[in-house]
């Protein structure tokens, strides 16, 4: 139970450096939005507000925010999914005839719900990544570009 305490904790204090990334790129924007203004790199009609919104999309911590969001999922679901896999399981056995050699616990057992919850890991981060790549925000660089008309 201990191991478990310490896998909660590691959970919030990763949760709470990625809100603290969060934090800082936003709160970091306005003073790319004046360095660029300055430089001319982009239009003074350009507000804070449009610029803070591009400027997280573009350069926020998304990507370690998916990998987030998939780790404490999957950490949450590992207890629920064992037990159901164990219902299932146990269901199939006794239609079996108790069979001693599919008894929960043993090898083929275990060796199940590894492969079913891997299955079930990989399909999820699979769904995490294709939507992150297909909503993919631009870089810093094509959003200065689109500000400034696509030139």
């Amino acid at each position: 139970m201990p191991l478990y305490f310490v896998f909660v904790a590691g959970l919030l204090a990763w949760g709470a450096g990625l809100a603290w990334r969060w934090r800082e790129v936003k709160h970091f924007a306005p003073e790319v939005l004046a360095a660029k203004k300055s430089d001319k790199e982009i239009p003074e009609d350009v507000t804070e507000v449009e610029f803070t919104d591009l400027y997280l999309r573009s350069e926020g911590p998304r990507g370690q925010t998916y990998i987030f969001v998939c780790a404490a999922f999957l950490f949450l679901l590992l207890g629920p999914f064992v037990a159901g896999f164990n219902a299932i399981w146990n269901m199939f056995w006794l239609m079996s005839g108790k069979s001693p050699v599919f008894e929960t616990g043993t090898l083929i057992h275990t060796f199940m719900v590894f492969l079913t919850f891997m299955g079930v890991s990989i399909a999820l981060l699979a769904v995490a990544m294709h939507r992150y790549h297909a909503l993919m925000p631009p870089n810093l660089k094509q959003v200065i570009r689109d500000l400034n008309g696509g030139a």
